[in-house]
């Protein structure tokens, strides 16, 4: 019944400035003995959806689910607010600064990561504020920019620290202030503090008669500055505190209080002590279920896919034992990927790239649906298999060539292949590479022996066939000669018929050696021979014919 006896006012701004959409959200529940309020900025650009509102949105719904002030409580809704930016598909990286506020309508507490700030005002003063996560707020801190000048310093919105990082965030969690009657507690966005500062802010608050006054004449600063600066999306929820929550019950006296407590005392100690070991025991798993996510999230970050497995089954096991079923799901979705991971890179080290490549492939897509955890080594790991791929797609076209009898393309795709698996450091290509080179052309150097051999021995035959060619000549020329010369002697002889035969004989071996002129000094000589047989018939003629004139 508290929140009906006490009296907060919560009223709120969220515009988008100068940009094209507001990017900014705020949404609180107020319950009976618990509220939130949750003030969002997304740093992203993402046109699809609305990151602040996603975080918003989470963390309402796990506070309306078990409202608590609690340190424990308050990070678990952080963290799983993280772990959706994270999840989401398409590659997209979310990046969200939160401040959180918690009341029990008497105290309160709030958190945040990031630079959207809370600002606890009493009595026209800041009571207590949150410290930006960003480079700028550390300059402060070391005095090396001044705190008026931090609004407008260039690294104001350098974060450190926000949900959807690739790390672990920072949660910032305060410890519990007591609220009076009126207090304000203020979150706003950093379109608000860039714009208006601290004393600026204070002196609103101080000249507002109403509490939405303070969100009007704020509004108000904003803009008179808009013709000169960027007005980025701004919002700011204002809460006053009119009454705060006073417990009905009256004072007891201690002698009641003895007597109702000592004949219940040693159940109490004894019911204490159990629950206090069943918590104590709750929380160790919880303490344990909690540094193995954290561990496995390290792991991974290393690409330590083995070990990242282990400290995802043991948080598996605690969540399961503990009935925490959204760490459960979340520590069995990185124990799949971490497990694709390493059969993936077994079957790469067991040299069955194509296995390995499916492998990588579907491992990539589980890594995109996990918020891109591992993405960058399984792409890496994919780039290396196409590159191996690649290596030996070189080496069996070199073969083919081989087989074609094609030595010199195959040396040359082979020496392709060694010099892209060099590049790639991968030593087994290079190998089974310079192997096959090696082959083909020790296989192409034997060839080139060989057929040096041939050609030597093809010289050295028309070399002998070329002298006896040449004594073959020479002999045949030897015999032209005799017989014209056995000829020029049966001529002397009168031998005439006898003459011409050989004078034939020896002009037909001069005609088959090509000695034109030889065989042509031939004809005179046949002519000779030819004129004695005529002119020895001629003789004979006459004889016989004078032979007959006697017999007459």
């Amino acid at each position: 019944m508290r929140r009906i006896n006490s009296e907060f006012q919560t009223f709120h701004m969220s515009e988008e400035g100068q940009k094209l959409s507001n990017r900014d959200y705020f949404g609180y529940v107020e319950m009976d003995d618990f509220a939130c309020y949750v003030l969002a900025d997304s740093l992203d650009e993402e046109p699809s959806i609305n990151s602040a509102r996603l975080v918003v949105d989470s963390i309402i719904r796990d506070f309306t689910e078990d409202p608590t002030m609690g340190r424990g409580p308050l990070g678990r809704y952080m963290r799983r607010a993280h772990g959706e930016l994270l999840r989401q598909k398409g590659g997209m990286h979310l990046k969200v600064a939160v401040v959180v506020a918690v009341t029990d309508y008497r105290k309160l507490r709030y958190c945040h990561v990031g630079n959207s700030r809370l600002y606890l005002i009493r009595n026209a003063r800041i009571l207590e504020r949150t410290k930006d996560q960003s480079l700028t707020q550390n300059l402060v801190e070391q005095d090396r920019v001044v705190l008026d000048e931090a609004a407008r310093h260039e690294q104001r919105n350098n974060l450190y620290s926000f949900l959807g990082e690739r790390g672990k965030p920072e949660i910032q969690i305060s410890r519990k202030r007591k609220l009076e009657a009126g207090d304000l507690f203020i979150q706003l966005t950093r379109g608000v503090w860039e714009q208006c500062g601290e004393q600026e802010f204070l002196q609103i608050v101080n000249d507002a008669k109403e509490t939405k006054d303070i969100l009007d004449q704020t509004e108000d600063f904003i803009l008179k500055e808009q013709d000169r600066r960027s007005i980025d999306n701004y919002s700011m929820a204002v809460t006053s505190v009119d009454k705060v929550y006073q417990s009905p019950k009256k004072p007891i006296s201690l002698k009641k209080i003895l007597m109702i407590a000592l004949p219940v005392l040693l159940v109490i100690i004894t019911v204490s002590v159990t629950l206090f070991l069943r918590y104590r025991s709750i929380q160790t798993k919880t303490e344990s279920m909690l540094r193995c996510m954290e561990n496995g999230e390290e792991y991974l970050t290393r690409n330590n896919f083995q070990k990242a497995e282990e400290e995802y089954g043991e948080a598996r096991k605690l969540a399961d034992s503990l009935h925490r079923q959204p760490e459960y799901e979340e520590a069995d979705m990185y124990i799949k990927l971490a497990e694709q991971v390493i059969l993936a890179d077994e079957a790469l080290g067991g040299e069955e790239y194509q296995k390995a490549q499916a492998l990588y492939m579907t491992a990539r897509q589980m890594a995109v649906e996990a918020g891109n955890v591992g993405l960058s080594y399984i792409e890496g790991q994919l780039t290396r298999i196409e590159g191996y791929i690649e290596v030996f797609d070189l080496i069996a076209q070199g073969e083919r060539k081989e087989e074609y009898g094609n030595l010199y393309g195959a040396i040359a795709l082979y020496k392709s292949a060694k010099e892209r698996a060099a590049a790639l450091y991968f030593t087994e290509g290079k190998k089974e590479a310079l192997e096959l080179q090696m082959a083909a052309e020790e296989e192409l150097e034997k060839e080139q022996m060989e057929a040096e051999e041939r050609l030597r021995e093809q010289i050295e035959a028309e070399a002998v066939n070329r002298a006896l060619d040449n004594e073959q000549r020479a002999n045949d020329q030897q015999n032209a000669i005799d017989l014209e010369n056995q000829g020029n002697e049966l001529l002397a002889e009168g031998s005439y018929e006898s003459a011409i035969t050989f004078y034939l004989a020896a002009q037909a071996i001069y005609n088959r050696l090509e000695l034109a002129e030889m065989a042509d000094g031939i004809e005179p000589k046949i002519a000779a021979a030819q004129a004695g047989i005529a002119a020895r018939e001629a003789w004979a003629a006459e004889i016989a014919a004078g032979q007959e004139q006697e017999a007459e």
